[in-house]
């Protein structure tokens, strides 16, 4: 027997019930799966990062954030090599232009990131605070004991 292929969208479907249904085990496998498979889903980063904070998981959101900050990063990357590559004269003009408006920075990086990557710095600050706050309480407590 064969097993059936779920669209994008039917998986998420299929891991949101899952965790309406408390089994978020399974749930993280099928969003990894749609990450592993499509590495710029942002919903299913969103829900496993959401997973993780619920949980108390702070090292393993910090990870899902790291590892959705890298992938979009690297296409934006990329999306710009090709073009850099595919308009050489343009791409000239651009950076000299964009370096004189502000848009790049010392490095000849742009300042502009995508709002996924914005919204995904907050968190990964919030979880690293959490992170701190959980090993300073788990030091008192030994120091207590």
């Amino acid at each position: 027997m064969t097993k059936e292929k779920l669209s994008v969208k039917e998986k998420m479907t299929k891991a949101r019930e899952l965790e309406r249904e408390g089994d978020m085990s399974a749930a993280v496998k099928i969003y990894k799966g749609i990450i592993q498979t499509d590495p710029l889903h942002s919903a299913a980063y969103n829900r496993l990062m959401i997973i993780y904070r619920r949980q108390k998981q702070y090292r393993d959101e910090l990870v899902v954030i790291k590892q959705g900050i890298d992938a979009y990063e690297k296409d934006l990357w990329d999306d710009q090599m090709a073009w850099k590559k595919a308009n050489r004269r343009s791409a000239t003009v651009s950076r000299s232009l964009a370096k004189s408006l502000g848009l790049l920075d010392d490095k000849g990086r742009p300042t502009y990131e995508d709002p996924h990557i914005n919204t995904w710095r907050k968190r990964e600050a919030v979880a690293r605070r959490k992170l701190d706050t959980e090993k300073k309480s788990e030091v008192n407590r030994l120091i207590t004991e």
